[in-house]
């Protein structure tokens, strides 16, 4: 496994990984949850193109992407194939020892895999916010990570 930037080839891969992970992400909600392709989500696929982007690629395929914007986590997903294979720990490696000193993200309060991740991570739940997806009303938790906490 490799992490590596972002190519305009990988978009369909990516797209891939998103609709698998997306689905797992929200699959802990009390209801059913209309999942949108990230290539006909016009917000989401905005959000992608104007964030920094890395991949990791196993035997030439992308197993997972990381999104960000400056310290704003936007997206970190992993596709169900390559989770518990260290797949999403070395993309925020690569990411938190690229400089950053802050990293804020908003996980899905229904989604304990992810927010255990992160909590390894060093982040710690600050707030919580409400946000419409694929209209139902989602529960989010605010976590932040700091390079000063984790010295």
């Amino acid at each position: 496994m490799k992490v590596r930037p972002y190519r305009e080839q990988d978009f369909p891969e990516v797209c891939h990984v998103y609709l698998d992970a997306k689905r797992d992400e929200l699959n802990g909600e009390q209801h059913v949850v209309a999942i949108t392709p990230l290539e006909d989500d016009p917000v989401i696929k905005a959000a992608f193109f104007t964030s920094e982007v890395l991949v990791l690629e196993h035997s030439g395929a992308v197993g997972g992407f990381l999104a960000f914007d400056g310290e704003v986590l936007r997206a970190l997903f992993v596709h169900s194939d390559f989770r518990g294979a260290g797949a999403g720990t070395a993309l925020m490696t690569n990411f938190l020892n690229s400089g950053v000193t802050q990293v804020e993200v908003n996980v899905a309060q229904s989604n304990v895999r992810a927010r255990r991740f992160y909590e390894k991570l060093g982040f710690q739940v600050v707030g919580a916010v409400t946000r419409e997806y694929g209209g139902s009303a989602i529960a989010y938790l605010n976590l932040k990570w700091s390079a000063a906490c984790q010295r």
